[in-house]
């Protein structure tokens, strides 16, 4: 799920068999359908933004698992609903370092990189310190994914 139609099809490129532009769709009723009202199990939010993770958890399948990567305001609050949700079972965890051991993680990435498996350069775009500025614009029109700026 994305707003940018150029990273939903950037994407499909990499492997990605459904997408949803979360602008053009209600995203807890694409995943219901596509997953036969089953629901998701494992759901992964890089926003932090409440009004993107409350409706996702309709969207969980029974014990699934939303996880919160994206870096809220200390004091955000997400409302969730609590009574239909007993009967789920599901999970909230926020996930910090991408819940990894780095030792083994890093060398690991490096190795799909190195067999053309992890597709960074199709992920990052350089700018330097001065295209700050830029950079930032270019992440929130979509124009590129993660943004790493050069000192």
């Amino acid at each position: 799920m994305d707003v940018h139609d150029s990273r939903l099809e950037l994407a499909k490129e990499l492997g990605a068999t459904h997408t949803i532009n979360g602008r053009n769709a209600d995203v807890a009723d694409e995943l219901m359908r596509i997953t036969g009202g089953r629901g998701v199990n494992n759901i992964l939010d890089t926003t932090g933004i409440p009004g993107v993770l409350a409706p996702l958890v309709g969207a969980l399948s029974i014990r699934g698992t939303l996880a919160l990567v994206g870096a809220a305001a200390p004091g955000t609050e997400a409302p969730f609903e609590i009574g239909q949700s007993l009967v789920k079972g599901w999970t909230f965890k926020t996930v910090v370092q991408g819940s990894s051991v780095p030792q083994l993680f890093i060398p690991r990435l490096v190795e799909l990189y190195e067999q053309g498996r992890f597709p960074l350069d199709k992920l990052i775009q350089h700018y330097k310190v001065d295209d700050i500025n830029t950079a930032f614009a270019d992440s929130a029109s979509g124009v590129t994914v993660k943004p790493v700026v050069v000192f």
